[in-house]
């Protein structure tokens, strides 16, 4: 069994501001008593929560990193 990677949300830093419920286009972020859930099964890990979180509360613990077709591993 592979285990997903998700975002890793920092609770203590997050201030609720409600900016990755919108930034997310998975509709996989909600506010929860002023603190965001992550719905695992709606993630794609695209980042975009990373991106526009102003405290920098958001993480994901791996880069994303896209090759061209000609550069796929065992190409």
């Amino acid at each position: 069994m592979v285990e997903r990677v998700m975002p890793e949300i920092d609770m203590e830093l997050c201030t609720g501001c409600g900016d990755c419920v919108s930034a997310c286009p998975q509709h996989a972020v909600s506010l929860e008593q002023g603190k965001p859930q992550l719905d695992e099964e709606l993630c794609a890990y695209c980042g975009d929560c990373e991106d526009i979180c102003p405290v920098g509360a958001i993480a994901l613990p791996y880069e994303i990193i896209l090759l061209p077709p000609d550069e796929e591993e065992g190409n």
